[in-house]
């Protein structure tokens, strides 16, 4: 009967050893496959035009140059105003987003009121609204309140469109749906006020899921495209996306061609951002998506 039972004990042992070596080899398959495209974008970046199109395509560059990097910074482009730019926009847009997500998403977790589930449950129904849709009508609210007018009014209007945030406030709902009722009792019986619960008790006690948020609205917001194009007025007001896909087409035999090797340039350029901000937030970011942080 021990032996058998010891048997079953190995037995048991050793599948979970099989199947944690299989879990890994999954992970690793899986990172190896998300971080191809990144690979060959900043590989991409090294390579001639004619070296590009090569087929079959050259995994590792042969001959590895900086002349698209050079082009970039020295050509007649003003790439360190477009980086100011996103940043700037996608700042503002992430310091908005957490201001409004996080008011909304508390009112929604502990303020009952008559239609709160029906206006949260509309709420969500606008994630489903692809940014297309909402374009022409967000032109014509920026052109009617003459934003574009000044700089400063441009930048606001590019981070308009993600300020109301269903994800957001769907994510800091939950943070808050989470946290006891009794401690916001304790805290107005010992007489404080709506904003003094705000901010000491509930902007502390959600900050994982605010870090998650910042790295969704940077990245959403470093990345969007179609408005920041149709908003732009001239090369200076160009976030870094746009700022690229402008500089990557070049005439040539009377037509327009895409110069591969400049965009992975200009896009390896631009993701460093990304990434950089994502690193300053990792710590956050698993403990923000996991919605376990407010109970440690």
């Amino acid at each position: 009967m021990t032996e058998t039972i010891l048997a079953q004990e190995k037995t048991r042992r050793s599948l979970e050893k099989a199947a944690s070596l299989l879990s890994y080899l999954l992970l690793v398959m899986f990172a190896v496959t998300f971080l191809l495209p990144l690979y060959w974008m900043v590989s991409g970046s090294f390579k001639l035009q004619s070296v590009t199109m090569a087929i079959p395509p050259e995994f590792f560059p042969s001959n590895p140059t900086l002349e698209n990097w050079t082009r970039l910074f020295t050509g007649p482009w003003p790439v360190w105003r477009w980086v100011l730019n996103s940043v700037i926009v996608s700042m503002l847009t992430v310091i908005l987003v957490l201001l409004v997500s996080s008011m909304t998403g508390y009112g929604f977790a502990k303020k009952k009121f008559p239609g709160s589930n029906l206006l949260f449950f509309i709420l969500l129904l606008t994630m489903f609204l692809p940014n297309q849709v909402m374009l022409i009508p967000l032109f014509l609210l920026v052109r009617s309140l003459h934003l574009t007018a000044t700089t400063l009014g441009t930048y606001f209007a590019m981070a308009m469109p993600m300020i109301p945030s269903p994800f957001g406030i769907f994510l800091v709902k939950q943070f808050c749906a989470s946290l006891p009722d009794e401690l916001f009792d304790a805290a107005r019986i010992d007489g404080a006020s709506e904003w003094r619960i705000y901010t000491d008790i509930v902007l502390p006690l959600i900050k994982p899921a605010m870090a998650a948020l910042a790295i969704f609205t940077f990245n959403q917001s470093w990345n969007y495209f179609m408005w920041h194009m149709v908003l732009a007025a001239d090369k200076f007001q160009y976030t870094v996306p746009v700022g690229v896909s402008i500089i990557s087409r070049t005439p040539a035999f009377g037509k327009m061609i895409t110069d591969i090797g400049l965009t992975m340039a200009g896009g390896s350029f631009g993701a460093f951002f990304m990434i950089a901000f994502f690193i300053a937030f990792q710590q956050y970011f698993i403990r923000g998506i996991t919605f376990g942080a407010v109970k440690g």
